[in-house]
Parts: C-alpha cells; structure tokens; sequence
C-alpha cells in the first residue's frame, strides 16, 4: 500500500532535512534528526523546504537516482512525477507507444486500464504528496508563525509571502491535474487540522474548477512579475487559467473559450517570446530559452533520477540511432516509439523520405523529429521490438552546439512545463471556436512559421478547422503532457471519432468505454477509505 501523505500531520522529507512523524510532543531520540521547529527557526532553510516541492515534480527521493523514495512500496524508478505523466498523458494516446508492461504499462497503452493499475496508484499518490507538503509549508509560513520565531525583516516577509504563492501554485496545479485526471478526489488544504486521524472529504469537479480558478487569480496578484528560472511567476497563473478555462467544457459542462483567450492573452503579451528555433527548448540549454515559462530543472550530477527528462531521452533512444545521431549519452533504452498515426501528422506516406538520412522529417516541419532508419513505421504486433514503430529525437542531452550535457547518462534538460507556443495554440482554439477566424490563423501561423525557419508553413482560412488546431497542438506539444487532455476535449479520446493502432487494445484501434475519459480512484485508496468510491466520474 503506498503512502498516502496527504493524510499525515508533517511533511516526511524535507529538500535537506527531515522531521519525523508520530506523536507530536515527543522531541526525536536521535540527534541527526531536525524537528520541524528547527528547521523554521533559521530563515536560510525556507527557500530549501519550498525547492523540495519543486523538486518532488521531477525527482523521485532524496538519493538519486534511488535508494531513499518519497513513496514506498512503488518502483522508485517510475515514480517521478514526469515520468507518471508521460503514461497517462502520452502513452494512453496516438503519439507514443512502448513495450515495457510492468505496473500496468501495457493497460495504459492499450487503454484497458482499473483501479488497479499500478501507473495510476502511483500518480495519484505522487500528486497528493505534492499538496501535502505545500499544504505543510503553508502552514508553517503564517505571519503569526514567522513572528512567533521572531522572522520580522520586511524583505524576509516579502520573501516569504512570494514563497507562499508559489506553493499555493503549485498545490493548485496538483489539483487541476487531479480534476483533469480522476474527477471528483479527496481534498484538503493547510486549513484542515492536524490530525493523524483526518481522513479528506471527497469535493466535486465544479467545487474544485472553482477552488483552482479562485486559488489562481488570487495568487496572480501576489507572485512575481518575473522569477528565478525554474520557479514560477504571475504569468504562470494567467497560463494555468487559460488552460483551466480552455477544458471548462469538460469539468464543469459550461464553456468558457473567451476567458481562455483572455489568458492566453495574458501570457502571450508578458515578457516571454518565443524561441528562434524549435529544438532548442528540449536541448541541455533549454535554460537560455526564451519561450519557457515554468521549467523542472535537472542537471545530471546534482539530480539523478530514471524520472525526468533522462526518462525521456534514454527511453526514445535505441538500436542504431547512436550511429547517426548526436544524443549526449552513451546509450538508451529502445523502448519508446511513435504511433503511425503521429508520424502522418507530417507525413501521409515514407516516398519522399531518404531513410539514410535520419533528419529527413524536419526538413520541412523542424517538429517532425523522426528518426526511421531501419525502422518500420506499422506497429503490427505488441511488445514488438524497438524498430517497430518509428522512433522520436525530440528531446537531447546536447546544447545547441552539439556540445554533451554533463553526464552520459544523466540528462541536463530541463522539463518545460509551460512553453509560451501553447498560448498562442490556446488563443487559437478559442478565438475560431467564438467565431474569430482572422486571429486563430494569426496565432496558427505565428507558431508554423517558426516551425518551418520562416519558410512556407503558413495556411488558409480554408484549411483552419477544429481537426486541424487539434493536430497542430499534437505536431507542436507533442510528449508535453497535454494530448490525453486535448482528446478528451475534441471528443476523439475514447470515441470511435478518431482511432489509432492499439486503442482499445487492438492493432487497427477501436473505440473504447467512455467512462475511461478519466480514471477511476485506485483501489488501495478505496480500502484504505470506505468514503471513496470507484464512482469518480465528472
């Protein structure tokens, strides 16, 4: 059974202490243990406990790569948030297929998933965990608590406050993952008593799209204009809400595509820009680019994880790909590969394809980062083998010089979590679905200009359609977390609408139960707590 920390009264792992947990009065028996107090008496340690809720989005423990987990009883190699991600919002799609089938890999790829599927057990734990240690950091970052341990420096206050607003964005992340994910789910806050007895109340999706939009438009005033890279700032919260808002249909049946574009404006007008190249947002520079706007950092020395963007770079690599390409590690692990029909978002058929040249794809679209080189793009049979399936280069462990990241096989790419790109798609969507054509292929054409070096990317009027901004936002955001969430909002997620190879679960694709729009609540929490129940549904 994994743990289950958002019931437990203390955060369990600090980023470089830890406090124990159990009866509150009782003063640790040894003495290389810091007591919460302790840690909160010197205002050093503050931005240190607030990295650690950073940090469990990209790492998986407090010993990289493993050896100390944040979850136990899970395979501490999975459990990175990203990593978790990556199988439910890719792998359950038309972009990425693989062959591993441990904890339940193979039901998410064939969309034949429960409530017992390992994957999700994992995800939901890891998300709860994440609210449970803002939720503790909340609570000990009061002004009363701060002036009880006499921290009265106003640039410390201020600090602080900054602080707290980032950790109630990162919790209302956590929940709209969550409510995009299972539904209705336990919730609760730093209000809530501590109490090893607590058990949450359920909340339902309207109830909670209202707590996330409120949470955020509150701390938009308080975070930042700007921010340390990696952290977030005011407009994070604008391109939160746009997305928020862009799904409102589905939540809460009730749409709100002008507040989406408002959002989306937002984002698109601060002082982000887009990056001059495409590529460079997913090279072991990223950091110099421009277009990110939340970022989970990674640095192969200082943050090992099987999580993270090594996942990513590792798992796509394999077979020959080392030959031709320049990757920055000294191997992969062959197992992730595209879906045909991903590979057709660029290209209907291989006849013009040089298959002795693995950059043929992004000649054209610089986003088709295809390598087929003794690849067969059919995946006939699963597991297969790692050629079967064309394979993706989109993520590397190189700068933009060619110049390998620090370790072979730890990546330095940072994970962007928001990239200023998905604005501009955002506005599309809602501009053309309010009738607004003229600035949905604006903002189309900003991005696909970009794509092809300025070159003859743009379309019509009359090529703009819904069907067209949903494999646009596939060609530009593809393995960024975002396309099980774009499906299920064009109705072509469990729908017969739109099939590809081995949705449900067969090589041609079929529908499947609509029901598998979000997931069921894990069973282990279901025993744990008689209040749950499988019924997790909108």
């Amino acid at each position: 059974m994994m743990r289950r920390l958002y019931i437990l009264p203390l955060i369990v792992f600090l980023f470089t202490v830890s406090s124990c947990v159990g009866d509150l009065d009782t003063e640790p028996i040894d003495p290389n243990i810091v007591t919460t107090d302790q840690v909160y008496s010197n205002p050093d340690n503050y931005k240190g406990v607030l990295a650690k809720c950073y940090a469990a989005l990209c790492l998986s423990g407090q010993q990289g790569p493993t050896g100390d987990p944040d979850m136990g009883n899970f395979d501490e190699g999975y459990s990175s948030f990203i990593r978790l991600a990556f199988y439910v919002q890719v792998l359950t799609t038309d972009e990425a297929i693989m062959g591993s089938q441990t904890n339940g890999l193979r039901q998410m790829a064939t969309n034949s998933w429960d409530s017992n599927t390992a994957i999700l057990n994992g995800y939901y734990a890891r998300l709860f965990q994440i609210i449970g240690y803002a939720n503790e950091f909340l609570r000990q970052t009061t002004d009363e608590k701060l002036q009880g341990r006499g921290h009265t420096d106003p640039k410390f206050k201020q600090e602080v406050a900054y602080f707290r607003a980032e950790a109630r964005f990162l919790r209302a992340y956590s929940y709209w993952v969550l409510l995009d994910t299972f539904g209705k789910v336990p919730f609760v806050t730093d209000s809530d008593q501590l109490d090893p007895q607590f058990l949450p109340k359920q909340i339902m999706p309207n109830d909670l799209y209202g707590y996330v939009e409120k949470e955020l438009k509150e701390i938009e005033t308080i975070l930042p204009g700007t921010n340390e890279y990696g952290r977030v700032d005011k407009t994070a919260a604008d391109f939160l809400l746009s997305r928020l808002y862009l799904n409102a249909e589905v939540y809460t049946k009730s749409a709100q595509w002008a507040k989406a574009a408002e959002y989306a404006e937002k984002v698109i007008q601060s002082h982000y820009s887009l990056s001059p190249k495409y590529l460079y947002n997913f090279l072991a520079d990223n950091n110099t680019s421009p277009e990110i706007i939340w970022s989970l950092n990674m640095d192969g020395i200082k943050s090992k994880t099987y999580g993270g963007t090594t996942f990513y770079v590792l798992a796509q690599t394999g077979g020959t790909m080392l030959n031709y390409l320049n990757m920055g590690i000294s191997g992969g692990w062959g197992n992730i590969r595209l879906r045909p029909e991903f590979v057709n978002k660029f290209q209907t058929t291989d006849q013009n394809f040089n298959t002795a040249d693995p950059n043929a794809f992004a000649k054209n679209d610089s986003r088709a980062l295809i390598f087929n080189v003794g690849h067969k793009k059919e995946i006939a049979a699963l597991p297969g083998t790692f050629q079967d399936g064309y394979a993706f280069t989109k993520w590397r462990n190189v700068d933009k010089t060619g110049k390998a990241g620090s370790d072979a096989a730890y990546v330095d790419t940072d994970f962007p979590m928001f990239r200023l790109s998905e604005a501009y798609l955002t506005a599309a969507e809602a501009y053309f679905r309010t009738g607004n054509t003229s600035s949905a292929l604006h903002y189309i054409n900003v991005i696909r200009n970009r794509a092809y070096n300025n070159g003859n990317g743009a379309i019509t009027s009359a090529d703009l359609n819904l069907n067209f901004i949903l494999d646009e936002r596939s060609r530009e955001l593809s393995w960024e977390l975002t396309r099980r969430t774009d499906l299920i909002r064009f109705n072509q997620f469990t729908s017969d609408n739109y099939v590809w190879s081995w949705k449900g679960n067969t090589k041609a694709g079929k529908g499947v139960d609509p029901k598998f729009n979000i997931f069921p609540i894990p069973s282990a929490d279901i025993t744990a707590n008689p209040n749950l129940t499988q019924n997790s549904g909108y």
